[in-house]
C-alpha cells in the first residue's frame, strides 16, 4: 500500500501536479518516517520472538547435552512443563487482548504479538516432546513420521492464530517429512519413483499449497483472515517454481536417458503458462511473474548451453552464453518495470472508482 502511494505521488510529480519543493513533503505524508514508538515496538517484537526461539532451543540442547545425567521423568517434566507454560501464556495473552470471547480471532492474532509468540514456543515444544518420546521408548518410528506428526499436531495452533510464521512452520515440516520419506523409501503406494519424479512431486505439492492459501484468501468465508498468509504463499510458490525449474534443467541436460521427456516438457510449459496468465491478467502480481520469467530464462540458458557446449570453442561459447544471459535479464527487467507501472495505474483507478461509489 505504501509503495503504491509513493508511486502515485511520483506519477503526479512527473505530470506536474506537484511542485518540486513540495515533493518531499508529499512523500512523507505517504510514507512517514518511523517514530520512536515504532522503533521500540519493532525491537520489542524482535526480542520477544528471538527470546522464545532461544529459550526453546536452549531447553532442547540442554537435554541433549545432559541426556545420560537426567532421568526420564526429569526430561519429560522439563519439556511438558515448558509446553504447558507456553499454552497458559497464550491463554492469558489472548484474554488480555480479547476481552470478550477466548480465542476469538482479531487483527491482533495475526500480528507479531505475545500470544502468537507463546504458540510458536508451544509448537517447538511439541516437536521436542515427540522426539523425546521416540528416543526414550525407542518406538521404532521412521524420522519422517516424527515431522509429519509434528505438522499435524501444531496445525490447530496455526488455525487458531492465523499467524504467518506458524503456517510457514507447518509447510516446512511437511516438506521435510516428504524429503526424509523419499530419501528412505523412494516409493509411493508401492510404485518405485525416480529422482526426477520425486522432484516433480515436490514442485506440485508446493504449488498446491500456494493455490490453497490463495483461494482461502480470495474466497469470502468466516475463517478467511486465519488463512491470509503472504509469507506462505510467497515461499510455497518459490519452492514450487525452483523444483520445476530444476526438473526442466535436468531434463534438458539428460533428455537422452530421461523417460517421458515430452510429458515433463508439456507439464512444465503448461504450469508456467498458467501461472503467467493468472498473475498477469486475472490476479495481477509482480512477484509470481518475476519467478516465472526467471525460470524460463534459466531453462532457455540451459537449452542453449547444451547445444553450444558440444562445439569446440569454449571461450566463444561462454562469451555468447554471458551475452544471452545479460540480454534475457535486461529484457525481463524492462518488461517487469512496464508491468509494475501498469499495475500501479490500474490499482489507482480501482481505488478512485471505489471512493466515488
Amino acid at each position: 500500500m505504501m509503495i503504491r502511494k509513493r508511486s502515485d505521488i511520483w506519477h503526479w510529480f512527473t505530470e506536474g501536479k506537484i511542485a518540486a519543493n513540495k515533493l518531499n513533503a508529499a512523500m512523507l505524508v505517504a510514507y512517514p518516517h518511523p517514530t520512536q514508538h515504532n522503533w521500540l515496538q519493532l525491537i520489542t517484537h524482535l526480542v520477544l520472538f528471538l527470546g522464545i526461539l532461544l529459550l526453546s532451543a536452549g531447553v532442547i540442547f540442554f537435554m541433549a547435552f545432559n541426556w545420560d545425567a537426567l532421568a526420564n521423568l526429569t526430561k519429560f517434566a522439563i519439556v511438558e512443563g515448558l509446553l504447558i507454560a507456553f499454552i497458559c501464556g497464550f491463554y492469558a495473552a489472548n484474554r488480555a487482548s480479547n476481552t470478550s470471547i477466548p480465542f476469538e480471532f482479531s487483527p491482533l492474532n495475526a500480528a507479531w504479538n505475545l500470544a502468537n509468540a507463546m504458540l510458536l514456543g508451544a509448537s517447538i515444544m511439541v516437536g521436542a516432546l515427540l522426539a523425546l518420546v521416540g528416543q526414550t521408548y525407542q518406538t521404532g518410528a521412521d524420522p519422517w513420521q516424527l515431522f509429519a506428526l509434528w505438522a499435524v499436531l501444531i496445525l490447530p495452533f496455526a488455525v487458531i492464530a492465523g499467524f504467518d510464521l506458524l503456517w510457514l512452520l507447518v509447510v516446512v515440516l511437511i516438506n521435510i517429512s516428504l524429503g526424509i520419506y523419499f530419501d528412505s523409501f523412494s516409493h509411493v503406494f508401492g510404485l518405485l519413483l525416480e529422482d526426477i519424479q520425486i522432484l516433480a512431486i515436490f514442485g506440485l505439492i508446493n504449488l498446491t499449497i500456494h493455490v490453497l492459501f490463495s483461494l482461502a484468501r480470495r474466497l469470502t468465508w468466516t475463517a478467511q483472515a486465519r488463512f491470509h498468509c503472504p509469507a506462505v504463499e510467497a515461499t510455497s510458490i518459490l519452492a514450487g517454481v525452483v523444483c520445476l525449474t530444476w526438473l526442466m534443467i535436468w531434463v534438458v541436460f539428460d533428455f537422452d536417458s530421461t523417460a517421458h521427456f515430452g510429458f515433463y516438457t508439456l507439464a512444465y510449459v503448461t504450469l508456467m503458462a498458467t501461472m503467467f496468465g493468472w498473475y498477469r491478467y486475472r490476479s495481477p502480481a509482480l512477484y509470481p511473474l518475476t519467478l516465472v520469467l526467471t525460470s524460463l530464462c534459466a531453462v532457455i540458458v540451459a537449452l542453449l548451453s547444451r547445444g553450444l557446449l558440444e562445439n569446440n570453442d569454449p571461450v566463444g561459447i561462454f562469451l555468447l552464453i554471458a551475452m544471452i544471459i545479460v540480454g534475457l535479464t535486461s529484457g525481463c527487467l524492462y518488461w517487469l518495470k512496464q508491468i509494475q507501472q501498469e499495475f500501479t495505474t490500474k490499482a489507482s483507478l480501482n481505488d478512485g472508482d471505489a471512493n466515488h461509489e
